[in-house]
């Protein structure tokens, strides 16, 4: 177990300088676009297992490892509340949220549901435009997991979800499908270093292309179904075992 000095340190080795004036590509930050881009990089923290299952969000340490104002830092933490990632215990405050294992399976088969429908809507044959901006996606992410890169591996698989879902025409249906795949962020640190599994993913990411290029539709439904399935019964294998 990590204490709270060993946290610290780990974060402030973590946290970037002048990430008060700008962001990861080196622009000048303030306002909301400040707040988003610490919301990411705690985001990232709690995916990559900085920040552990019921840890505390300290304003004042977090203000202090980012050099930020603390509205900043309180700002960020409720946009993570809102996005599942956090939750706020009594006499304890803002915490990294575990999630049970029927909140994971509940999020797991809404998220099939969802994701299942959208792959019926989206039109066979697809633009060859959009093709090719899914096989430069999953080029990025095999990429980035063959490099160990874990952030890019992150970032790229989200693109490459969202380009596909985007084109199934109905803007309701891809921002629940965004707003519960943000939600299983709090459990996809189960599989940040596992090779073998990130590979299957970005196999699974070539094997919906193809489907989309042979235009077939079932098979393109059932890959979107079954690529969430192992996150999932990892976490819940492993909450039972550890915090139940």
């Amino acid at each position: 177990m990590k204490t709270r000095t060993q946290t610290k340190t780990q974060h402030t080795e973590n946290a970037p300088a002048n990430v008060d004036a700008f962001g990861q590509s080196g622009e000048r930050l303030a306002g909301d676009a400040l707040v988003q881009d610490v919301t990411a990089r705690l985001e990232e923290a709690i995916v990559f297992g900085r920040l552990l299952p019921r840890e505390r969000l300290i304003e004042e340490d977090l203000s202090q490892q980012f050099d930020l104002k603390r509205h900043v830092i309180r700002q960020a933490i409720v946009e993570l509340e809102r996005l599942g990632l956090v939750e706020r215990i009594r006499n304890r405050g803002a915490v990294v949220k575990v999630y049970s294992a029927k909140e994971v399976e509940d999020i797991n088969a809404v998220r099939e549901l969802l994701e299942s429908h959208a792959a019926t809507f989206v039109p066979l044959p697809l633009e060859q435009a959009a093709r090719e901006r899914l096989r430069a996606l999953q080029r990025r992410h095999h990429e980035a997991v063959e490099a160990g890169n874990r952030r890019e591996v992150f970032r790229a698989n989200i693109a490459f979800h969202e380009e596909l879902f985007s084109h199934c025409g109905n803007d309701a249906l891809i921002e629940a499908i965004r707003t519960h795949a943000q939600k299983s962020h709090a459990y996809r640190s189960i599989f940040v270093n596992d090779t073998h599994y990130l590979l299957w993913a970005a196999q699974a990411h070539l094997d919906m292309i193809r489907a989309i290029e042979a235009e077939d539709r079932e098979a393109l439904v059932r890959l979107c179904r079954e690529h969430l399935a192992p996150a999932m019964k990892r976490y819940v294998e492993t909450i039972r075992s550890q915090f139940d």
